[in-house]
Order: C-alpha cells, then structure tokens, then sequence
C-alpha cells in the first residue's frame, strides 16, 4: 500500500470513528464480513433485510436471538443460491426485490459476475426484471404494524426506499443500509439530511455502511399514528 493510501484509509477510519457509539447495547452481530453493528436492546421483534448476496452472516445470527423468523428478500441468482446454501432455521425467505413500489423493476446485471451484485439500472449495462415489493405491501401482508429493525445492502434501491418510508412515516425503529454513492451521486448527503430531521441518529459508520436508530420518543409517536394499509 502506498502512503497516500495509507493516508486516505487513515483518514477514513478516524471519520467513521466519530459516528461509532461506544454503548455496550451497540455491538457487531455477524462476521467482519457480512455482518452489521446494530443496538440489540432492547432485542429487535420484527426485523426485515433485504439484500443477501454472497453471505448472511448477519441474518443467521440474528436469527437465533429472535422469537419470529427474519424476513430476508433478495430476488437475484446470487441472493437464492446463497439461501440455498445456509442454514435457514428461523429465516423466511421471499426470491423477491425490495423497491420504493411494488411490481416488475428492471435491474442491472452485475458488473462482475463472481461477486454477483445486481443493481438500479446503469447506462450501458442488460437489465433484468424481477418482481418487487414495497415496505406497506410487505407489512400488510405480514401483520406487522411497525419494524424494529430494517436491513438494505440494496445496490442503489435504497435511496427511493427511505424517502418513502420517511414520506410516510412508517414506524421503522432501526435502519441498516449501505449507501451506493456512485449510483446515486448526492443522494447520500441528502438522505443522511432527511433522516436527521425525522429522528434519526448515526450509531455507526464503515465506509458506506450506516447504522441509524430512531429517537424512541419518535419511534413511540409513530407506532401510535400508524395504520397499515390494506392490500
């Protein structure tokens, strides 16, 4: 590694030091890898995670903490044959995408086929369909009123995701998400802005992945006003 990367890395980790809660309810679950930090008190009731590419670390272990199955989504070649290799005990698993709306979304194939992340549509890249649901259908359909915990590792999906969940109100205690920038140019800014104003707070930061947990006064306060919409 040269000194200038060294430098920028440097940099980087001491940036994302300043996010890092030091509270002993903030802890890794999962591996170094595919894992996330997440608050885990009080331990999440309804969790959904949505991206599953090459590893799952994270939803194998929360799944052990939980009463009710983690709902996990992912509909790409990557995302199904990684499920089919795990061990699914209190996972339930839907080969479909998560989108700001529902219905047939085109999706860019993956740019490298090992690493298998398909993504928004980018210019000059095949596209794919695959079938889509949005947070209100997947909670209806679920009986959930509110989530504790929400995971994205969406490839550029997430940014419509979030506006929408905040354009709503959408009782969403926990969000994990990483940002795709380049996908995205200045849409991470602003949606780090949005979810400020509505109550947000970082509670980790590595690179592009953030951890943001609601204001539990907040979170009450949209849990009462709440009213899942019918399918």
């Amino acid at each position: 590694m040269s000194f200038e990367s060294w430098l920028r890395a440097k940099a980087r980790t001491t940036v994302d030091g300043l996010f890092c809660s030091s509270s002993p309810d903030i802890k890794l679950v999962g591996d170094e890898h595919s894992g996330w930090v997440i608050s885990v008190i009080p331990p999440p009731r309804v969790a959904y995670c949505a991206g599953v590419g090459l590893g799952i670390s994270f939803e194998l272990e929360l799944a052990k903490t939980m009463q009710q199955p983690v709902l996990v989504f992912d509909p790409s070649p990557t995302g199904i044959a990684t499920i089919a290799k795990s061990d699914t005990r209190n996972l339930e698993f839907f080969p479909v995408g998560l989108a700001a709306h529902p219905g047939s979304i085109e999706f860019s194939l993956p740019k490298d086929a090992a690493e298998g992340s398909y993504s928004v549509v980018q210019d000059g890249i095949k596209t794919i369909s695959f079938e889509c649901y949005d947070l209100p259908t997947i909670m209806s359909r679920n009986g959930d009123s509110s989530i504790d915990l929400l995971k994205m590792d969406i490839e550029g999906f997430e940014y419509d995701i979030v506006n929408r969940l905040l354009d709503e109100r959408l009782p969403v205690r926990q969000i994990c998400v990483e940002f795709h920038d380049w996908l995205r140019p200045g849409g991470t800014m602003k949606t780090i802005i949005r979810l400020y104003r509505a109550g947000y707070r970082i509670i980790h930061k590595r690179r592009g992945d953030y951890t943001f947990l609601l204001e539990e006064s907040r979170y009450a306060e949209l849990q009462r006003s709440h009213r899942p919409q019918p399918t």
